[in-house]
């Protein structure tokens, strides 16, 4: 694994790019939500060949950094506080901590009120939310994945995957087709429920391709004829809890 310092004009001044070498034919660069660049070329690849590479790119990375953090900090869960807000299925949420006979999470259409019996201790804060948090990503993930399953994949004759919620920070969601599992990110419940089919969709699907393939890419459009417009309202709107 290689760094190389990426030279701009804009706020960011130096960008680190992590370079790394696989066994592949074709180059890969991402702009990830924590800000972190990386790019995975072919072993044969040489240096000057990537700078050369990065320099032509220097403009879309600059660009996706600068989305990623026009759009961070106001909302992050790993930092909760009574008056703080995220993203709950696509609207914005405001959260109130409430002082109370016992511990207890409620919603309405616009807040998410935390019960608390000590409502000055921020672990017991953070606690009962990410608990409350997680069990609707279980049940509304579920539904969906429910769903998906019955109007597309039983037909196919395969078994329904078990589905597990994780914090992830870089990925939507993940399909470990040998287990027969599909693990999704705790914080894709922020993302519109078109965004979260889309996700599930596209996981459910490596159990038939397990690459990003053709026949991938047209099975997804067969079932979901707009999912690119969902991936790229999902990547430009939805914050991760980074």
């Amino acid at each position: 694994m290689d760094e190389f310092n990426l030279q701009t004009k804009s706020v960011y001044g130096t960008v680190k790019v992590c370079v790394i070498r696989k066994e592949i034919k074709n180059v890969h660069l991402r702009v990830y939500r924590d800000l972190s660049v990386k790019l995975s070329v072919p072993f044969a690849v040489k240096d000057e060949w990537v700078e050369n590479f990065l320099e032509s790119r220097k403009d879309w990375i600059v660009g996706k950094l600068e989305v990623y953090r026009s759009t961070d900090g106001h909302n992050n869960l790993l930092e909760l506080r009574s008056g703080s807000s995220t993203q709950m299925l696509g609207k914005d949420m405001r959260i109130i901590k409430v002082k109370a006979d016992k511990n207890a999470v409620e919603q309405d259409e616009k807040k998410i009120f935390v019960y608390l019996k000590d409502d000055k201790d921020e672990t017991s804060l953070s606690r009962s939310f990410g608990a409350w948090w997680r069990e609707q990503a279980a049940e509304i993930f579920g539904e969906q994945a429910d769903l998906l399953y019955n109007s597309v994949f039983r037909k196919y004759g395969i078994q329904k995957p078990e589905i597990v919620i994780k914090k992830m920070k870089t990925l939507w969601g993940s399909c470990t087709k040998s287990r027969n599992k599909i693990t999704l990110n705790e914080y894709l419940l922020k993302a519109d429920i078109l965004c979260i089919q889309y996700v599930i969709l596209h996981e459910m699907t490596h159990l038939l391709y397990p690459n990003h393939s053709a026949s991938f890419y047209n099975f997804l459009t067969v079932h979901m004829p707009d999912w690119k417009e969902r991936k790229k309202q999902l990547d430009m709107e939805v914050v991760q809890g980074l």
